[in-house]
């Protein structure tokens, strides 16, 4: 996938990172099989491929990743709400913008945009962001071999407004999904354009999300901070980068989105089977043994 961009010696290079080599993960990959087929509440039609771009984003740890597996097939077979109306997903069209750029960094991290497109609190709709998030989210899972992402959340034009519309239990679903589900490896949140009320977002951050992201969160006043944590070259033009504005980019993602909405509608019937599971569901910290989600008490 040309928007995911991963050459041979970048792949390389984060298998070397991870000190391990083809030979020990194809022992890895048949080791997680035959797990598998002791779980026919599983499907066991995945492709190696896709084994281990679950277990790159777990350190290429093979329990964690069998955990993960159960997760991603539990998880969102439970909450199969977040997981439709693909067909009109349009990244171009959407009230907000998550952008993985093209090109790793040097240090083999994905940078991913995410900001406010249309300000119109009247079309700003919580469900609809995450869905799509989620979408780009599978792409990511589906196609990059990165060691990690990190995030450029820029809320120019966000108000008080769209705060009232960041409801903490879709939100905190949304994270524990691109957490638990999807293995996203979170390696830092860069804050830019905070507004007055930025106590207010930190404060619902941290009800959502886990003490070790809050710690990977860093406030930007300008771009020259930024710059010194995420080099021009990786970042698109409305951020002093030197790749072609966010726009431009976003209309690559639609031509993506589209060519894959037959992998959407298969992927998400390739759910876990409840009637064939044998034993208890784990539970996890968000969700609930039976793998749906546990509601959050807010002050």
């Amino acid at each position: 996938m040309d928007l995911i961009s991963i050459s041979q010696d970048e792949k390389d290079q984060v298998r070397k990172h991870y000190n391990i080599n083809v030979t020990q993960i194809k022992e890895d990959i048949d080791l997680i099989r035959e797990w598998l087929k002791k779980e026919p509440h599983l499907p066991q039609n995945i492709t190696d491929d896709f084994i281990e771009k679950v277990l790159l984003r777990n350190k290429f740890r093979v329990e964690r990743t069998k955990q993960k597996l159960e997760n991603y097939f539990t998880l969102r077979g439970n909450n199969k709400e977040l997981m439709s109306d693909f067909q009109n997903i349009v990244p171009t069209k959407q009230t907000t913008t998550f952008l993985p750029m093209p090109r790793l960094t040097p240090s083999l991290e994905r940078i991913n945009i995410l900001k406010l497109k249309n300000a119109d609190l009247d079309q700003y709709d919580i469900y609809k962001v995450i869905k799509t998030d989620l979408a780009i989210g599978q792409l990511a899972l589906q196609y990059d071999y990165a060691v990690g992402d990190r995030f450029i959340v820029d809320f120019e034009g966000f108000t008080l407004g769209h705060l009232t519309k960041f409801y903490p239990v879709p939100l905190a679903k949304h994270v524990t999904l691109f957490e638990e589900a999807y293995s996203c490896r979170i390696l830092g949140i860069e804050f830019v354009n905070l507004p007055s009320f930025a106590s207010k977002i930190l404060a619902i951050c941290k009800m959502i999300m886990r003490p070790k992201f809050i710690e990977k969160m860093k406030i930007h006043d300008n771009l020259e901070s930024l710059h010194e944590v995420v080099p021009k070259e990786y970042l698109p033009s409305e951020y002093g980068g030197t790749f072609s504005n966010i726009p431009d980019l976003l209309k690559k993602w639609d031509e993506a989105v589209v060519s894959h909405y037959d992998f959407f509608l298969e992927n998400y019937k390739n759910v876990s089977q409840e009637h064939l599971r044998i034993g208890k569901t784990i539970a996890n910290e968000a969700f609930g043994a039976d793998g749906t989600f546990k509601q959050l008490e807010i002050d």
